[in-house]
């Protein structure tokens, strides 16, 4: 009898811990060191990188490496923040789902009816446009000024948005109202909203309904907080040159350009927390920290998207996130997000559980790269057959592909290079300050003998380049974009710069 009590108690005793065992995955882990190093390797990367994955409740794998600041030998570590851009679409969304089921939100009510201040135009349709609209990219309305300025500049007074919403917002003739066009339009309308009808700014309610109930205590929507907090924050750099040599780049979020749409900075474990309450439905160390049926909601497709991303067909957008297939046939609900010298990847696949954040502080050759180390995770736990093999000609034709933008990229550079100036007059009459009512101060430098540079707010070029008759080439962080001078009897009067329109002072 005591035998068998023994042996009995042993049982249990074993399948007990049998039960609690959590999974080892050492396996993967060193299958994806190897990819990580291989992939890395192949295109030099020396920019910063945060990677975690989840499986289900928990992070099984984590890496950093790369350089933080190339300028300064800091190097990435588990304490670094990056910028998450885009990403904090979800965040917003969640945010404002949150607000709703508490009923400090209506989402019933038109933009009409939310901003009545504004004196929309008819063609607008206003009277139908709702938050949902402007959450799933469905308003039908476009205001590139406002983004500009939100997301770029910096350079506008807060008390004038408004005043920019009414003269600026026009309908969006190639995706009209209910019609799916991603941009970032409705997010910001959506902060000005959230702030007028609760009196707190949407970064204090990200904060409070959502980073707060999930312990992300490395995660911010203000760079003051960061700066202040003496967080390590990841600087934005390059490699998109012949010599794949890291470059700094020195155009840095501030808090007049964190907006709605994108204005956040967190650590790749904060962001594993937030991936297991999006795998979870709400739960995380045990405890509902949101809403079951509002997590779920989220992530179904509440409009209708047909796009390709490298190899993902996105079929659907949802609450602050994407939705899309992959070539295994996986449903993948991700964002990802883009901003000078920096490229987040969030995504997750809840039929296996399982899901990638990859942060980087390069906005280049990241995107392959992430594409590359987020789709090896996926296609693991979807046992994808030859997965090592189908990846190293993924990660060869890429790498190919990537070669031969680059030389395609120096040739245009070299060919714009060679252009002829078109300036009418002498390059110190553009020189001089130029301002406007509604988007701040442009200045106009001469800094050597026919040398302009241009400021904008957080914006400042490098050494103009020659364009068409009367405009200069400026270059303020990765991407060009041309300023247009007006003329008027001999004299410059004007310059206009993605639509906005500053006047010059006379001196």
């Amino acid at each position: 009898m005591k035998i068998t009590i023994t042996l009995l108690l042993s049982t249990i005793l074993f399948f007990s811990c049998t039960k609690t065992k959590k999974t080892n995955y050492s396996e993967f882990n060193k299958a994806y060191t190897n990819f990580i190093e291989l992939v890395t390797n192949e295109y030099g990367a020396k920019y910063g990188m945060a990677i975690s994955v989840v499986k289900d409740d928990r992070i099984i794998f984590e890496k950093y490496l790369g350089m933080a600041d190339v300028d300064k030998n800091i190097k990435v570590s588990k304490n670094t923040l990056f910028y998450i851009a885009s990403v904090t679409k979800s965040f917003t969304a969640m945010a404002a789902l949150i607000l709703e089921s508490k009923g400090k939100l209506d989402f019933d009510k038109s933009l009409a009816e939310l901003l009545p201040e504004i004196n929309f135009a008819p063609e607008l349709k206003a009277d139908s446009i709702k938050i949902e609209h402007l959450i799933t990219h469905t308003s039908g309305i476009e205001n590139n000024p406002l983004r500009n300025i939100k997301a770029y500049s910096g350079s506008y007074d807060k008390n004038k948005l408004q005043t920019i919403v009414e003269k600026f917002t026009v309908v969006n003739k190639d995706a009209p109202f209910g019609k799916f066009e991603y941009t970032n339009t409705g997010y910001i309308i959506l902060g000005m909203i959230i702030e007028k009808e609760l009196g707190a700014d949407w970064k204090s309610l990200v904060q409070q309904e959502v980073l707060h109930p999930l312990k992300m205590k490395h995660t911010t929507t203000r760079m003051s907080k960061a700066i202040e907090q003496g967080f390590e924050i990841a600087k934005p750099h390059t490699q998109n040159n012949d010599e794949n040599k890291l470059v700094r780049l020195f155009l840095e979020k501030k808090d007049n350009t964190m907006h709605a749409a994108g204005g956040m900075l967190s650590t790749a474990e904060d962001m594993a927390r937030y991936m297991i309450v999006a795998l979870n439905n709400g739960k995380i160390d045990g405890k509902q920290v949101i809403d079951s049926n509002l997590v779920k909601n989220s992530q179904l497709k509440h409009a209708k998207q047909n796009r390709m991303w490298y190899d993902l067909k996105r079929f659907g957008y949802g609450y602050g996130w994407n939705i899309a297939t992959t070539p295994l046939g996986d449903t993948l609900v991700h964002h990802f997000g883009s901003f000078t010298g920096m490229h987040p990847q969030f995504s997750f696949v809840r039929e296996t559980g399982v899901g990638v954040v990859i942060m980087a502080n390069e906005g280049k050759i990241s995107y392959d790269l992430n594409m590359l180390l987020s789709g090896y995770v996926f296609d693991y736990f979807s046992k994808r057959e030859n997965l090592d093999t189908h990846y190293k000609e993924k990660l060869k034709e890429y790498h190919e592909n990537y070669i031969k933008k680059r030389k395609s990229d120096t040739e245009y550079m070299i060919k714009m290079a060679k252009r002829p100036w078109k300036l009418e007059l002498p390059f110190s009459l553009y020189a001089g300050t130029y301002t406007s009512d509604l988007f701040g101060t442009l200045v106009v430098k001469e800094v050597g003998e026919n040398k302009l540079i241009v400021t904008i707010g957080n914006l400042k070029s490098d050494i103009a380049t020659p364009h068409r008759t009367n405009a200069i080439r400026v270059v303020m962080g990765e991407d060009g974009s041309v300023v247009q001078f007006g003329i008027n009897n001999g004299k410059v009067e004007k310059a206009i710069w993605k639509g906005l329109i500053f006047t010059k002072m006379i001196h």
